[in-house]
Formats: structure tokens, sequence, C-alpha cells
């Protein structure tokens, strides 16, 4: 493996037109470029330069190799430096959140939009959220931000965004024209949403499912299975509206404070970049507003 300060000691020389030129550039001693070139020379296998008058030029060999590398110096710089200062204005940073079906459904058409206006060159790169491995990955800096309604694991910054009131979602005339009891609704067979998509806190403050309930992996088929069955929901008050006004649902809030949650917003104590920091602060104040 060949030293980036070899390849920024070649590059200055050829940039430059001569050793000295070379060294004031890099602050360097004229015999420490000298020493570098050498090096350079024996890790390739070739003469990279040739003397031409009291100076040095290029070979062949130092051309090719020129038009190959000779932009890895700037490269780094630039990389190091987007890690240090981010302008969103004209950073092509990637941003990797995740999210329930549900908290895509939710938060994705303010945060799309917002983040096209303010870093138009960025992406957004989503994955669904398991809460099982979310605190781990946040951690390991290979995901940026995090949504759940449940703690992740780890050594977090955490911040609750908004609260959620959970509902009783049924198809119309479910109930006929009698607004059904806490207990009732408990004891039907209903749509489960799996724990490790972050809604397993509502979960657990129900009874266990009876027989006839249904476990699904997200919240997207459930206005189906509701629609085609006297199956019931517990779901956040947010997506009620557009499922009312789509599928004619009934709605019965739950009105004990035990069944409004947080929905909080994780990502790791230390961002890995400028970038990341930059993200997550304005991911959690757009969220917030929605």
């Amino acid at each position: 493996m060949v030293d980036l300060n070899l390849i920024r000691v070649f590059t200055a020389v050829i940039e430059e037109g001569s050793v000295t030129a070379a060294a004031e550039r890099l602050k360097m001693s004229q015999p420490s470029v000298t020493q570098g070139l050498n090096r350079l020379r024996r890790a390739s296998g070739s003469d990279l330069f040739q003397r031409e008058g009291r100076g040095i030029v290029p070979t062949r060999a130092g051309l090719q190799l020129y038009a190959e590398i000779g932009g890895l110096p700037k490269a780094a710089d630039a990389a190091i430096g987007r890690l240090s200062r981010f302008d969103p204005a004209t950073s092509r940073s990637t941003f990797h959140i995740a999210l329930t079906d549900l908290g895509q459904t939710v938060f994705l058409p303010a945060l799309v939009p917002g983040l096209a206006a303010i870093a138009p060159y960025c992406s957004l790169d989503v994955v669904n959220l398991d809460t099982g491995t979310a605190g781990d990955v946040l951690v390991s800096g290979h995901l940026d931000l995090a949504v759940s309604s449940t703690l992740l694991g780890g050594a977090l910054r955490t911040s609750v965004i908004r609260w959620d009131r959970y509902c009783c979602v049924a198809k119309r005339g479910r109930f006929g024209d009698r607004t059904p009891t806490f207990e009732e609704l408990v004891s039907l067979p209903r749509v489960v949403v799996r724990g490790t998509t972050g809604h397993a806190l509502m979960q657990s403050l129900l009874p266990p499912p009876v027989v006839g309930s249904v476990h699904l992996s997200g919240f997207a088929a459930i206005p189906g299975v509701l629609a085609a069955s006297d199956l019931v929901a517990f779901v956040p008050e947010v997506v009620t509206a557009e499922w009312v006004a789509r599928w004619g649902f009934e709605v019965t809030p739950l009105t004990s404070e035990e069944f409004t949650t947080p929905v909080r917003a994780h990502a790791a104590l230390e961002p890995s970049s400028s970038a990341t920091a930059w993200f997550v602060d304005w991911a959690i104040e757009t969220l917030r507003a929605v």
C-alpha cells in the first residue's frame, strides 16, 4: 500500500515543475521531497522523472501515473473537509434513517421535500426500523437517525418529537350505533403489529391477543384487513383521518393517558461527521413540526 504522503510529494513535483517549488508548497525540506520520490520510484518499479538541464521532468511512466492518481490528494482533502465543514447547499451526502412503515407514511412527506429544498444534492436512504438492531447500527455510524415509540439500546441521544394517542379502528357498523367499551375492544380478535417495528409499547399495555387475531410485520396492510373482516386494530391517531376518509372506518379513542405514547428520534451521542450532526438536528426539528 502506497503512503498518500508520497502521492502528495509526487503530485506537487509535477504540478510545481521542480523539487524546490514542491518543497515550498508542502513545507518540507528538499532532501525530504527527493527521498519521497525515491521511495515512490522503488514502490512503482519505474523511473518517474528524468533529468533535463538542472531540473527534472516526468517520464512517460510518471505522466501515466499522474493521470491515474494525481487527483487523489485533492479528493482526500475534500473528503476530510466535508467531515469537518458541511454546507447543505453544495453537499452530496447521503443520509440514512430508519422508520417504521407507518413512520414512512407520516414523516417522509415532510422530510423529502424539506431536504430537497435546503440540501438539493443530498440523498435520503430509508430503511425499515428494527428496534432490536437499530441502536447498534446508530452507534456504528451506519445509520444517522431512527424514529421509534420505544427506547432503543445503546449510548444514544434520544429526543421526544411528538406524542401519539392510540385509537381502536374497525370497519363502519362493526358495533352498530353504540360505543364499545375498552374491555370489549381488547377481548376481540385484532390485528397485531410485531414488536420489532417500534410499536411494542402499545401492545404491552393490552391483554394478549385472543384466538383469531392476525399478526403483521407492518401497518400498510391493516386497512385492507379491517375492511374485509370483523377484526379491530389499535393504531396511532395520526393515521386515522386518512384511513377514515379512504375506508370509512369507525374510530374509538382510548381515553386513558397510558395509551398516549412518545415518539422518539434516536441518534448516536457523537455524530460521525458534521453532515450527520447537521442532518440529525434538522430532521428532529422538521419531524417535530409534522
